[in-house]
């Protein structure tokens, strides 16, 4: 009896169609919806620079632990991938922050960190109090994720990052051209022929057209030029690259009018306005909780405000004409930390709430 027999005696099992089709559109589906990594582009690199230097421009209370660089580095972490993980170290009496490449969270508050050195990494098994997370926009499954910006722009990166691929690949041909030549023409004539195309010259010694029309049947059309600059126009790149960028910037939380350069200076404060309270405000907000591990309580946007100095005396002024104590105006827009003069009223207790 051959040993192998039940090899061939086994009842063979297809899978469904149905089940084919699903697994299909569910393969269609997981691709449609991204995790977070996309193609770079230009827009995704205007978006993580706009992130790292605004959250470098926050002012945090105490300032002594968050310098401008680690929170620039924050801003970039929370942009790339949702979550900025840090080592909190005592070097003395003094706090250092570590920055870690990758990390690995387990029940218990129990965390293997990895950080970067010049010569390797350091593995570093911490507790939760000696480990600064700070995340943003957390799946209710995984609290202890923090997810992108990325992740909420589907293919849209992606297809920035084709349609620049798409022009990039298309300037060599551009300018160039085919230039068919009479294969009865003597060798030498077409080198004298290509070597004045080459050097810029607009006339090229060649045989008469009648003794071409005689050798070849009457082909001047053979040099005629055949352009091969890559013809564009009816893919309408510029408008899907534009529309695409802006949706990009939205994405991010960065109104796309903040980088339109047909906006008014007008326009253009109170679009940056509306980036710093509506993206970068709600963004120091969530992470504040998590900084309470080293001491800091807020997140200033002082510095960010400075170029809106006008709009604020402005409000101040109103605030005051209609009776609303100096202080208090001041504290509304955003100047509770300017020093006021010693006649000046008491603030109303939580801006009047």
């Amino acid at each position: 009896m051959n040993p192998l027999r039940w090899l061939f005696n086994r009842t063979e099992t297809r899978a469904h169609a149905a089940g084919v089709s699903q697994v299909y559109l569910d393969g269609k589906r997981r691709s449609a919806q991204s995790e977070g990594q996309a193609a770079l582009s230009a827009s995704l690199g205007l978006c993580a620079g706009v992130w790292s230097r605004s959250f470098a421009q926050l002012v945090p209370e105490p300032s002594d632990v968050l310098t401008p660089d680690i929170l620039g580095c924050i801003g970039s972490d929370l942009f790339w991938r949702g979550q900025s993980t840090w080592q909190i170290r005592l070097d003395g009496s003094r706090i250092t922050l570590h920055r870690a490449a990758f990390w690995d969270q387990y029940n218990g508050g129990r965390w293997n960190l990895t950080i970067p050195q010049p010569n390797g990494t350091d593995t570093v098994r911490c507790l939760d109090d000696e480990v600064l997370s700070l995340r943003i926009n957390s799946a209710p499954d995984t609290p202890w994720l923090g997810r992108s910006p990325l992740s909420f722009m589907g293919l849209s990166p992606s297809l920035m990052a084709d349609v620049e691929s798409t022009l990039v690949g298309s300037l060599p041909y551009v300018g160039k051209g085919l230039l068919p030549v009479p294969a009865t023409i003597p060798e030498e004539q077409k080198n004298a022929a290509l070597a004045g195309l080459r050097s810029g010259s607009s006339l090229v010694a060649v045989t008469s057209k009648e003794e071409i029309g005689h050798h070849t049947g009457g082909v001047r059309a053979e040099f005629k030029r055949v352009d091969l600059t890559p013809d564009l126009s009816k893919a309408g790149l510029p408008e899907v690259g534009r529309d695409v960028h802006a949706r990009i910037l939205a994405a991010a939380g960065i109104p796309p009018s903040l980088y339109d350069a047909g906006g008014n200076a007008g326009a253009l404060r109170e679009t940056y306005r509306l980036f710093v309270l509506g993206t970068l405000d709600p963004l120091s907000r969530m992470i504040t909780p998590e900084l309470s591990k080293i001491g800091v309580s807020r997140l200033g946007m002082q510095d960010l405000m400075t170029a809106d100095v006008a709009g604020r005396a402005r409000a101040v002024s109103s605030l005051v004409q209609s009776g609303v104590p100096l202080a208090t105006a001041m504290a509304l827009s955003g100047w509770d930390n300017v020093s006021l003069p010693a006649g000046a009223a008491v603030p109303i207790p939580h801006g009047g709430e």
